[in-house]
Protein backbone atom coordinates (compact mmCIF):
# COMPACT_ATOMS: atom_id res chain seq x y z
CA UNK A 1 0.00 0.00 0.00
CA UNK A 2 1.72 3.49 -0.58
CA UNK A 3 2.15 6.12 2.02
CA UNK A 4 -0.52 8.44 2.54
CA UNK A 5 0.28 12.20 1.77
CA UNK A 6 0.03 14.47 4.44
CA UNK A 7 -2.38 17.73 3.79
CA UNK A 8 -0.85 20.64 2.91
CA UNK A 9 0.16 22.81 6.07
CA UNK A 10 -0.66 26.51 5.42
CA UNK A 11 2.45 28.72 5.80
CA UNK A 12 3.28 30.06 8.61
CA UNK A 13 3.02 33.83 7.14
CA UNK A 14 -1.22 32.90 6.46
CA UNK A 15 -3.43 32.23 9.13
CA UNK A 16 -5.73 29.05 8.73
CA UNK A 17 -9.11 29.99 7.20
CA UNK A 18 -12.01 29.95 9.62
CA UNK A 19 -14.19 26.61 9.34
CA UNK A 20 -17.39 28.87 9.82
CA UNK A 21 -19.99 29.72 6.85
CA UNK A 22 -20.69 32.85 6.05
CA UNK A 23 -24.32 34.17 7.29
CA UNK A 24 -26.74 34.89 5.30
CA UNK A 25 -29.25 37.64 6.43
CA UNK A 26 -32.47 36.23 5.85
CA UNK A 27 -35.26 38.56 4.66
CA UNK A 28 -36.97 38.97 8.46
CA UNK A 29 -33.22 39.74 9.51
CA UNK A 30 -32.99 42.43 7.66
CA UNK A 31 -33.73 45.69 8.63
CA UNK A 32 -36.59 47.32 7.94
CA UNK A 33 -36.52 50.22 6.12
CA UNK A 34 -37.47 53.52 8.12
CA UNK A 35 -41.16 54.60 7.25
CA UNK A 36 -41.66 57.58 4.46
CA UNK A 37 -44.35 58.91 6.50
CA UNK A 38 -42.50 59.38 9.86
CA UNK A 39 -42.37 62.73 10.96
CA UNK A 40 -39.07 64.47 10.56
CA UNK A 41 -37.02 65.85 13.03
CA UNK A 42 -34.92 68.32 12.92
CA UNK A 43 -31.27 67.36 13.96
CA UNK A 44 -30.07 68.92 17.89
CA UNK A 45 -28.50 71.67 17.50
CA UNK A 46 -24.88 71.58 18.72
CA UNK A 47 -24.56 75.80 18.55
CA UNK A 48 -27.34 75.75 21.46
CA UNK A 49 -25.63 72.87 23.58
CA UNK A 50 -22.59 74.52 23.61
CA UNK A 51 -23.90 77.78 24.92
CA UNK A 52 -26.42 76.33 27.86
CA UNK A 53 -25.24 75.66 31.61
CA UNK A 54 -24.90 71.69 32.36
CA UNK A 55 -28.43 71.77 33.82
CA UNK A 56 -30.04 73.29 31.18
CA UNK A 57 -28.28 71.24 28.64
CA UNK A 58 -29.21 68.08 29.98
CA UNK A 59 -33.11 68.82 30.23
CA UNK A 60 -32.68 69.73 26.55
CA UNK A 61 -30.98 66.93 25.54
CA UNK A 62 -33.86 64.50 27.11
CA UNK A 63 -36.70 66.49 25.84
CA UNK A 64 -34.92 66.58 22.02
CA UNK A 65 -34.96 62.74 22.41
CA UNK A 66 -38.53 62.36 23.36
CA UNK A 67 -39.81 64.17 19.89
CA UNK A 68 -42.75 65.01 18.91
CA UNK A 69 -43.98 62.94 22.04
CA UNK A 70 -42.87 65.20 24.65
CA UNK A 71 -41.51 64.63 28.42
CA UNK A 72 -43.43 65.44 31.30
CA UNK A 73 -41.61 67.36 33.85
CA UNK A 74 -42.13 64.66 36.62
CA UNK A 75 -40.39 62.23 33.87
CA UNK A 76 -38.05 64.82 33.40
CA UNK A 77 -37.27 65.46 37.73
CA UNK A 78 -36.64 61.99 37.68
CA UNK A 79 -34.59 61.47 34.67
CA UNK A 80 -32.32 64.64 35.40
CA UNK A 81 -32.51 63.72 39.24
CA UNK A 82 -32.80 67.79 39.60
CA UNK A 83 -34.89 69.24 42.33
CA UNK A 84 -38.02 70.68 41.38
CA UNK A 85 -36.60 74.23 41.73
CA UNK A 86 -34.07 73.51 39.79
CA UNK A 87 -35.84 71.76 37.22
CA UNK A 88 -38.39 74.83 36.90
CA UNK A 89 -35.81 77.08 36.60
CA UNK A 90 -34.33 74.92 34.02
CA UNK A 91 -37.42 74.39 32.00
CA UNK A 92 -38.60 78.03 31.80
CA UNK A 93 -35.33 79.31 31.20
CA UNK A 94 -35.36 77.23 27.95
CA UNK A 95 -38.63 78.08 26.85
CA UNK A 96 -37.69 82.05 27.82
CA UNK A 97 -34.97 81.62 25.22
CA UNK A 98 -37.58 79.86 22.59
CA UNK A 99 -35.54 76.25 22.94
CA UNK A 100 -37.94 74.35 24.23
CA UNK A 101 -42.31 75.26 24.19
CA UNK A 102 -44.63 74.20 27.03
CA UNK A 103 -47.73 71.80 25.62
CA UNK A 104 -51.09 70.52 26.82
CA UNK A 105 -52.02 67.06 26.64
CA UNK A 106 -55.39 66.75 26.07
CA UNK A 107 -55.34 63.46 28.02
CA UNK A 108 -53.86 64.62 30.48
CA UNK A 109 -54.44 68.63 30.91
CA UNK A 110 -52.99 69.32 34.27
CA UNK A 111 -49.54 67.78 33.06
CA UNK A 112 -46.46 70.13 32.55
CA UNK A 113 -45.64 68.63 28.74
CA UNK A 114 -42.10 70.34 27.47
CA UNK A 115 -40.79 69.64 23.87
CA UNK A 116 -38.52 71.25 21.37
CA UNK A 117 -39.84 74.23 19.99
CA UNK A 118 -39.08 73.51 16.39
CA UNK A 119 -41.48 70.19 16.68
CA UNK A 120 -44.73 69.63 15.75
CA UNK A 121 -46.29 67.43 18.72
CA UNK A 122 -48.29 64.18 17.47
CA UNK A 123 -52.00 63.83 16.96
CA UNK A 124 -52.60 61.97 20.35
CA UNK A 125 -51.04 65.08 22.17
CA UNK A 126 -53.08 67.79 20.48
CA UNK A 127 -55.68 65.59 19.61
CA UNK A 128 -55.86 65.69 15.87
CA UNK A 129 -58.25 67.07 13.68
CA UNK A 130 -60.86 67.68 15.95
CA UNK A 131 -59.07 69.56 18.49
CA UNK A 132 -58.07 73.40 17.93
CA UNK A 133 -56.32 75.16 21.17
CA UNK A 134 -56.64 71.82 22.87
CA UNK A 135 -60.68 71.65 23.20
CA UNK A 136 -62.89 69.92 21.13
CA UNK A 137 -64.01 71.93 18.06
CA UNK A 138 -67.66 70.99 18.27
CA UNK A 139 -68.56 72.52 15.52
CA UNK A 140 -66.26 70.61 12.76
CA UNK A 141 -67.62 67.44 14.34
CA UNK A 142 -71.37 68.47 14.24
CA UNK A 143 -70.65 70.24 10.29
CA UNK A 144 -68.38 66.83 8.92
CA UNK A 145 -71.65 65.11 10.45
CA UNK A 146 -74.06 66.70 8.39
CA UNK A 147 -72.01 66.76 5.23
CA UNK A 148 -71.76 62.64 5.88
CA UNK A 149 -75.57 62.30 6.63
CA UNK A 150 -76.30 64.22 3.18
CA UNK A 151 -74.21 61.55 1.09
CA UNK A 152 -76.24 58.72 2.54
CA UNK A 153 -79.04 60.21 2.43
CA UNK A 154 -78.23 60.95 -1.24
CA UNK A 155 -77.51 57.61 -2.37
CA UNK A 156 -79.02 55.47 0.14
CA UNK A 157 -75.80 53.65 1.32
CA UNK A 158 -72.54 54.02 0.83
CA UNK A 159 -68.81 53.10 1.95
CA UNK A 160 -66.76 55.32 3.77
CA UNK A 161 -64.98 55.67 0.50
CA UNK A 162 -67.98 57.05 -1.62
CA UNK A 163 -69.19 59.25 1.47
CA UNK A 164 -65.60 60.90 0.90
CA UNK A 165 -65.55 61.37 -2.55
CA UNK A 166 -68.97 62.86 -2.06
CA UNK A 167 -68.24 65.55 0.08
CA UNK A 168 -65.03 66.97 -1.75
CA UNK A 169 -67.05 66.81 -4.71
CA UNK A 170 -69.59 69.52 -3.23
CA UNK A 171 -67.00 70.92 -1.10
CA UNK A 172 -63.51 70.68 -2.65
CA UNK A 173 -62.46 73.20 0.10
CA UNK A 174 -63.32 70.56 3.15
CA UNK A 175 -60.01 69.08 3.20
CA UNK A 176 -60.61 65.66 5.02
CA UNK A 177 -58.88 62.90 4.60
CA UNK A 178 -60.73 59.11 4.27
CA UNK A 179 -59.57 58.07 7.74
CA UNK A 180 -61.40 61.24 9.14
CA UNK A 181 -64.50 60.34 7.40
CA UNK A 182 -64.38 56.76 8.78
CA UNK A 183 -63.94 58.06 12.36
CA UNK A 184 -67.04 60.20 12.17
CA UNK A 185 -69.18 57.60 10.06
CA UNK A 186 -68.69 54.77 12.82
CA UNK A 187 -69.34 57.44 16.06
CA UNK A 188 -72.95 57.90 13.74
CA UNK A 189 -72.95 54.22 13.71
CA UNK A 190 -72.48 53.99 17.36
CA UNK A 191 -75.12 57.13 18.24
CA UNK A 192 -77.75 54.81 16.14
CA UNK A 193 -78.11 57.72 13.66
CA UNK A 194 -76.44 55.11 10.90
CA UNK A 195 -76.22 51.51 10.66
CA UNK A 196 -72.92 49.70 9.39
CA UNK A 197 -74.00 46.71 6.64
CA UNK A 198 -73.04 44.54 4.10
CA UNK A 199 -74.21 45.57 0.99
CA UNK A 200 -76.47 43.22 -0.88
CA UNK A 201 -76.13 44.89 -3.86
CA UNK A 202 -79.66 45.62 -4.71
CA UNK A 203 -82.78 47.21 -3.87
CA UNK A 204 -81.07 50.39 -1.47
CA UNK A 205 -77.31 48.77 -1.67
CA UNK A 206 -77.62 49.24 -5.27
CA UNK A 207 -74.96 51.78 -5.97
CA UNK A 208 -72.74 49.46 -3.19
CA UNK A 209 -71.03 46.32 -4.87
CA UNK A 210 -71.96 43.12 -2.86
CA UNK A 211 -69.79 42.16 -0.20
CA UNK A 212 -68.47 45.72 0.50
CA UNK A 213 -69.17 47.24 4.17
CA UNK A 214 -71.34 50.22 3.76
CA UNK A 215 -73.30 53.22 6.19
CA UNK A 216 -77.32 53.26 5.83
CA UNK A 217 -79.63 55.60 7.58
CA UNK A 218 -80.31 53.81 11.14
CA UNK A 219 -82.60 54.77 13.71
CA UNK A 220 -81.93 58.18 15.28
CA UNK A 221 -82.67 58.00 19.24
CA UNK A 222 -85.59 60.36 20.18
CA UNK A 223 -84.36 63.93 20.53
CA UNK A 224 -82.15 64.19 17.59
CA UNK A 225 -78.46 64.13 17.48
CA UNK A 226 -78.19 66.03 21.06
CA UNK A 227 -79.14 63.14 22.36
CA UNK A 228 -77.05 60.22 20.93
CA UNK A 229 -74.35 62.56 22.31
CA UNK A 230 -73.20 61.06 26.22
CA UNK A 231 -73.69 65.15 26.84
CA UNK A 232 -77.17 65.06 26.13
CA UNK A 233 -78.43 62.47 28.81
CA UNK A 234 -75.46 63.31 31.18
CA UNK A 235 -76.59 63.71 34.63
CA UNK A 236 -73.87 65.54 35.53
CA UNK A 237 -73.89 68.19 32.75
CA UNK A 238 -74.33 71.30 35.09
CA UNK A 239 -71.00 70.05 36.49
CA UNK A 240 -68.78 70.17 33.38
CA UNK A 241 -66.72 72.83 32.27
CA UNK A 242 -63.32 72.44 29.96
CA UNK A 243 -60.60 72.63 32.96
CA UNK A 244 -63.14 71.14 35.54
CA UNK A 245 -62.50 67.64 37.11
CA UNK A 246 -65.83 66.48 34.99
CA UNK A 247 -65.02 67.54 31.73
CA UNK A 248 -65.42 66.34 27.77
CA UNK A 249 -61.54 65.58 27.69
CA UNK A 250 -61.67 62.96 30.49
CA UNK A 251 -65.21 61.81 30.09
CA UNK A 252 -64.83 58.13 28.97
CA UNK A 253 -68.23 58.04 27.29
CA UNK A 254 -67.01 61.10 25.50
CA UNK A 255 -64.03 59.15 24.27
CA UNK A 256 -65.64 55.85 23.48
CA UNK A 257 -68.40 58.30 21.33
CA UNK A 258 -65.33 59.77 19.30
CA UNK A 259 -63.94 56.81 18.59
CA UNK A 260 -60.69 58.18 18.79
CA UNK A 261 -57.51 56.30 19.95
CA UNK A 262 -56.26 59.23 22.63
Amino acid sequence: MPPRKRPLEPSSGMPPPPDVKPVIPSAKSAVAPVPTDAPEIPPISAAILNNLPPSERDVYKRVYAAGNKGMWSQDLRRATLLTTASLSKSTRALVQRGILKEVTDVRHRAKKVFMDARIEPAPEITGGTWYHNGQLDTDAVAAVRRRCLDQIDRLGAATPDMVHKGVERDDPRAGYTIDQIRDILQTMALDRVLEERKSTGEGEFSAVRAGRVCYRRGGAPQGGMMEGIPCGVCPRIDECSPDGVISPTTCVYYKKWLQMDF
